[in-house]
């Protein structure tokens, strides 16, 4: 979470928050935050007399969380190859069962040693070959209630299952992980509200399926 100041007079301010269970999260404030005042909700300075920086992103509060329940998982893959002569069907199957949309997925396929875009039978979503990266990608601009699941069927020259590994993927969504939010900001010398905007996301910087 990131608190960005956008005049000096409001530079004097706390937040409040609301947080969810979060189990298993881990979370750590900016060595500058109040650590009983965000105990309570409150993400503020140790010295409310300090203005926070103006102009300039400042990172207040992380947090970190690993878990090995696959059902947290956004977004699972199967891939199912099988070979029939000197070609290979495969059949890929995505599937999300978390509550909270994603967009602009994308799921890239190594396909090596293909100098020509595969067969693609049948596909939930879009697709095309990137030559450059050895690749068949596979893209749906949302996914949402209407189609938490869905396939691809492909043809390629017989090969090594092991081949069609690591997958990348690629995802956003409007919302976090982490069940956080900012509630109201309010002026830590007249303790009035002040007015804010805030803009929540989440963007995959590594997914694989190995």
């Amino acid at each position: 979470m990131s608190l960005v100041v956008g005049s000096d007079a409001d530079a004097y301010v706390a937040a409040q928050i609301r947080q969810g269970a979060n189990p298993g999260f881990q979370f750590k404030t900016h060595p500058n935050i109040d650590k009983a005042g965000y105990g309570n909700g409150v993400l503020g300075l140790k010295d409310p007399s300090r203005p926070f920086p103006t102009g300039s992103e400042l990172g207040v509060l992380k947090w970190r969380f690993q878990s090995r329940d696959e059902s947290l998982v956004p977004l699972t893959l199967s891939c199912w190859p099988s070979a029939s002569g000197s070609e290979c069907y495969v059949n890929m199957e995505y599937e999300s069962a978390v509550e909270y949309d994603l967009e602009r997925v994308v799921i890239a396929i190594p396909l090596p040693h293909m100098s020509h875009a595969p067969q693609v039978n049948q596909v939930d979503g879009d697709w095309r070959y990137d030559s450059r990266r050895g690749a068949l990608l596979w893209s749906i601009d949302l996914i949402d209630n209407t189609n938490r699941s869905g396939s691809m069927e492909f043809v390629v020259p017989a090969c090594d299952p092991d081949a069609l590994y690591p997958i990348e993927v690629s995802f956003s969504s409007s919302k976090t992980f982490c069940d956080i939010a900012i509630e109201g900001v309010s002026s830590t010398q007249t303790g009035q509200p002040v007015k804010f905007g805030q803009k929540r996301g989440m963007s995959t910087a590594g997914y694989h399926v190995v």
